[in-house]
């Protein structure tokens, strides 16, 4: 199975939903990093990453989370959102600084209406 299932949202903007189905760990960060690269390169410009799925975000997937962000961010703006995290990584993005830089929401739709 897939880590990632992609769908297309239309707000005031398209959105891209990256919709985490397992954790994100060693063995599949890659993945994550190079599904975002594809779709950057296909034109998405504004991205929720719905980790409702995820039970585990390990200091890798916390990486990728950050790379995908710089990527996508290159004009400074705020084009990565994380949707539906578990309380406890909520409070792990939260420690570690992520949250400084990507925002935070508890359903994809609040994520999607926010661009």
């Amino acid at each position: 199975m897939a880590l990632v299932q992609i769908a297309h949202v239309q707000g005031r903007v398209p959105v891209t939903v990256f919709q985490l189905q397992d954790r994100v760990n060693l063995g599949n960060f890659a993945e994550l990093e190079a599904t975002a690269k594809d779709a950057y390169d296909n034109g998405t410009r504004d991205l929720v990453i719905d980790l409702s799925q995820t039970s585990i975000l390990t200091s890798i997937g916390v990486r990728a989370l950050v790379v995908i962000h710089k990527m996508l961010s290159e004009d400074r703006g705020k084009h990565v959102k994380l949707a539906g995290p578990a309380p406890e990584i909520r409070d792990m993005l939260e420690v570690s600084g992520v949250t400084q830089y990507i925002q935070i929401y508890d359903t994809v739709g609040d994520a999607v209406k926010s661009f």
